[in-house]
């Protein structure tokens, strides 16, 4: 009953990464409502750098959604971010002295992060990349219905920046955390259901939900990693190992591909007979 409530709701991707990464953890946080004992943080974590760089990143951004970015726009974010990481900190730590210790080192983290975001913004456009952003943060989903799920699902989520950039659809998903190219690389979708995939998973999913409104236009979904900000944006790529093509575009057969193997996780997840065990 728990999981027809929550498939009406929306597994967002982070919930199916969860399940693949422990299904006891999932059981637990998802299943029973159980979460962590919140304890009063004396020191940024790791979860709250990442929310108050991609708030920085929306409030630089949002008022030019629609507009067609320029060197002279990205240029005027530079002598906003001091400003704009103390006001965002102060929202999600009111009490914190970032004067000294962990808390000013998360607190120059978060200008760093986002001035070389800024600097790879430029670079784009420096090379002649005309980029549209379309929205920032807003929320999506769609209904999943298969024969092979006991009911219909809907997967939900919020991508972190939909822009269109030379005229392909770019959905963007930032992470705090160190993602590599190769993380994003998938050889078959026979293997999309292992941990170390989850990225593809996530960023796939994004693309699913976006699928409808993006009316046949080309796709590609993808990470910027802020701890790997040299390797700048990483698309997801289908690698043939026959053809020893690569494949970036996101087409309504990758889609659908995804979709099946979606399926398989959802249904395993949904089957009484398979119990919720600690991943070994």
């Amino acid at each position: 009953d728990r999981l027809k409530e929550i498939a009406q709701k929306g597994f967002s991707p982070s919930s199916l990464t969860a399940y693949l990464r422990n299904p006891i953890v999932f059981y637990k946080q998802r299943i029973l409502g159980i979460s962590d004992t919140d304890e009063v943080e004396e020191s940024i974590g790791l979860n709250t750098l990442g929310t108050i760089i991609h708030n920085v990143l929306e409030t630089l951004y949002r008022p030019f959604i629609g507009v067609s970015l320029t060197r002279e726009i990205v240029e005027g974010f530079r002598s906003q971010v001091d400003d704009v990481v103390l006001e965002k900190f102060r929202h999600e730590y009111k009490d914190g002295d970032f004067n000294r210790g962990r808390n000013l080192l998360a607190f120059e983290v978060a200008k760093r992060n986002v001035q070389n975001f800024i600097t790879l913004e430029l670079d784009g456009l420096s090379n002649g990349d005309e980029v549209v952003i379309l929205s920032l943060e807003d929320s999506f989903s769609r209904n999943i219905e298969h024969p092979g799920l006991p009911f219909p699902v809907t997967l939900a989520g919020k991508i972190d920046r939909l822009e269109l950039r030379n005229g392909i659809l770019r959905i963007l998903d930032y992470k705090t955390g160190k993602v590599e190219p190769k993380d994003m690389v998938l050889k078959s979708f026979d293997d999309m259901l292992d941990i170390k995939f989850e990225k593809v998973i996530q960023v796939l999913a994004y693309a699913y939900m976006y699928e409808p409104q993006a009316k046949g236009k080309p796709i590609e979904a993808g990470i910027i990693s802020f701890k790997n900000m040299k390797d700048g944006f990483m698309p997801f790529t289908l690698k043939d190992e026959f053809s020893k093509q690569s494949v970036i575009l996101v087409s309504p057969d990758v889609l659908e591909a995804y979709c099946a193997e979606l399926v398989k996780l959802l249904s395993i997840i949904f089957d009484q007979e398979i119990p919720f065990e600690e991943t070994v």
